[in-house]
């Protein structure tokens, strides 16, 4: 199934917890499920509308924001529980990863250890970010709710995002070692390259 089409089971899921606004499901899903399934305001508002007119979702009540601006609460019917569950039931769709770092690694080879080492530096940098962030949330989901039905479900979710980035970290560091020893190998039969000219 493609990432489009499960986006109305992530707002289903959003709307089983409580009524939400586009925004709403906007703050919970990055609040919670952003380090691994993200929505944009663009996929986010005509799902919302679909699944409106197909009896998924239900207006629940009209807001005004501080702006003035009228906010459409959300929620969930029995019949998009219904759809949810049979969607959470079903075998998971296999799905290929698309990673632009590993695909430039691959071809680094062109542009020499620098450019690659570069890479490898920021996306590093971005784990270490991400993982704090997520540490917050697994103490903000898994210690304010100890009794909470769903909260084993939600621990195992997260601790896939904990342990995948732990695992990056590890591979970027290997990967900058690897990187920096070209670099200095690379430098070294540039110099004797250099010293064999003369």
């Amino acid at each position: 199934m493609a990432r489009e089409s499960t986006c109305q089971f992530a707002i289903l899921g959003m709307l089983c917890r409580e009524p939400m606004s586009g925004y709403g499901l906007r703050q919970a899903i990055a609040r919670t499920v952003g380090h691994f399934w993200q929505e944009s305001y663009g996929n986010l508002y005509p799902a919302l509308e679909r699944m409106e007119a197909e009896g998924l979702a239900a207006l629940d009540r009209e807001e005004r924001s501080p702006g003035g601006r009228v906010r459409k609460v959300y929620r969930v019917t029995a019949k998009g529980r219904r759809v949810l569950a049979e969607w959470l039931r079903r075998p998971v769709v296999p799905h290929v990863e698309r990673n632009e770092l590993l695909l430039k690694l691959f071809f680094g080879a062109r542009v020499g250890p620098k450019s690659s080492l570069a890479h490898v530096e920021r996306s590093r940098a971005e784990a270490i970010e991400l993982l704090a962030a997520l540490r917050l949330i697994d103490e903000d989901v898994c210690g304010s709710r100890e009794d909470h039905p769903e909260l084993p479900y939600w621990h195992l979710s997260i601790r896939a995002g904990l342990l995948g980035l732990e695992a990056h970290l590890r591979w970027c560091d290997e990967a900058r070692e690897a990187l920096q020893r070209l670099a200095h190998t690379k430098r070294s039969t540039k110099k004797k390259e250099k010293r064999d000219e003369r």
